[in-house]
């Protein structure tokens, strides 16, 4: 029978691990973590809320890896298990393989209990055997032994896709893809991006221990290692920061700034870049957005860091509610792939496919064209995307300029502040990866328009 929703009021979900569990399902059904997180972990205590964060994570991260180490302790490999008995397995193998701080009886004790609550009548029975095979093997199977080819072993070893680990080592070489699948599946630091109208960065990093300065972005602060949820770090009920990874702040530094500049957010979702470009431009800024739930969020967000001078629009770029021509800088932060963001988001490997950036190249390149016809000239067009596919990057960029010669491309590194300018590739173009940067992967290009 397939999973179905859980239908408890939230304040009854009694521990970390169910909340874990929970949050997992709906995600295997195409939630997002956080939000999941948010839904099942509200009635836990901050501790216990900073530990189903960490299960979910780590679950997503490792996942193919502790499927198949499941499979190797069961009767029947082949068995195709319901949802809920295969990612509590995940959950306990997890715990075994990854948590030195959590004691193996625990681990199998505590999935041995999900299961009486939320599995098959059966589950019990099989959840105890395999993790108390797994507990007795000493440690987790090890992919060398397993005579696999060497790059399905690579995807076993660092949990990622076969078809995503073929094409980076297709694009990247061996050991440079290895060492990006390596970056994925190291947790990232917590980014925030300081409001500097409320409070300076030095300020902000004093009530923050453990707080470093960004590399590349000048209004950035690192936080590593578990933070706890952000609601609950000083500050943000002041409004003294918001969450945005480096390499998202320096696309918003490509942008012209000055009194009286339009500026348009085409695809504005939660209003992270909408928000900090109204803080460097001074000028007056339009969010756009075809999802009202993300709008409404860019709105609370806008409140809590009292941002003023953005608007928010639901309306679609490729059908757009503003006139030709209308804006000084538009910025088209497109929907894509995301693979970029796998060490944030690690559901995003299982979830994309292998065509997907080749489908979404040909959205991304109408979303561009679009965009263009709304700058004035004389004035600039920013594309971004957080992925580094050659389809979603220099596939929509260099066909765009054949179509669009009234475009230029300007180098970003003559843009950046000198902070930045190592994200700047030779070409001009921002190429920010993981491996290479310790940021998200992002890719920019600056385009602006000749002057009538």
């Amino acid at each position: 029978m397939p999973y179905q929703k859980h239908k408890r009021p939230v304040s009854t979900l009694p521990t970390a691990r169910t909340a874990a569990l929970l949050s997992l399902l709906e995600v295997e059904k195409g939630g997002f973590p956080e939000e999941a997180l948010e839904d099942f972990g509200a009635a836990l205590e901050r501790r216990d809320r900073a530990l189903a964060a960490a299960l979910v994570y780590g679950v997503l991260r490792w996942r193919s890896r502790l499927e198949w180490s499941a499979r190797r302790f069961l009767h029947k490999p082949d068995r195709e298990l319901p949802d809920v008995v295969r990612v509590n397995l995940n959950l306990g193998l997890f715990q075994l393989y990854f948590l030195d701080r959590v004691p193996a009886s625990a681990a199998v004790n505590e999935s041995v209990k999900l299961a009486k609550v939320h599995g098959p009548a059966w589950s019990p029975g099989l959840v105890n055997a395999v993790l108390r095979a797994a507990v007795r093997a000493g440690g987790p199977p090890d992919p060398d032994k397993t005579g696999l080819p060497p790059i399905e072993k690579l995807a076993l070893t660092q949990a990622h896709p076969l078809w995503l680990v073929e094409r980076w080592v297709t694009e990247l070489g061996w050991d440079e893809a290895q060492t990006l699948l390596e970056a994925n599946n190291r947790p990232a630091a917590l980014s925030l991006r300081i409001n500097t109208a409320r409070a300076g960065i030095e300020e902000v990093a004093a009530g923050l221990p453990g707080a470093e300065r960004s590399r590349f972005a000048p209004d950035g602060l690192l936080l590593p290692g578990p933070t706890g949820p952000v609601g609950d770090l000083p500050g943000f009920d002041q409004g003294l920061f918001t969450v945005q990874d480096e390499a998202a702040q320096v696309v918003c530094l490509l942008a012209r700034s000055g009194p009286g500049v339009k500026v348009l957010d085409a695809c504005a979702g939660r209003g992270g870049k909408s928000l900090y470009l109204a803080a460097l431009t001074k000028g007056s800024v339009r969010g756009l957005d075809l999802d009202r739930t993300r709008l409404l969020q860019a709105q609370n967000e806008a409140r809590r860091l009292g941002a003023a001078g953005v608007r928010l629009t639901q309306g679609d770029l490729l059908q757009p509610p503003f006139a030709s021509g209308s804006f000084d800088l538009v910025l088209v932060d497109a929907p894509c792939s995301s693979l970029g963001v796998i060490r944030r988001r690690p559901d995003v490997k299982w979830l994309k496919k292998e065509n997907d950036p080749a489908r979404l190249s040909d959205m991304q390149t109408k979303m561009l064209a679009a965009a263009a016809q709304l700058v004035r000239p004389g004035g600039r067009l920013i594309y971004a995307v957080c992925t580094l596919t050659p389809e979603e990057t220099d596939g929509v960029i260099q066909p765009f300029g054949r179509t669009h010669p009234d475009f230029e491309l300007v180098p970003a590194g003559e843009i950046l502040p000198e902070s930045a300018r190592p994200l700047a590739d030779d070409h001009g173009l921002v190429r920010a990866w993981p491996h290479r940067h310790g940021t998200d992967g992002f890719f920019a290009a600056v385009l602006d328009r000749r002057p009538a």
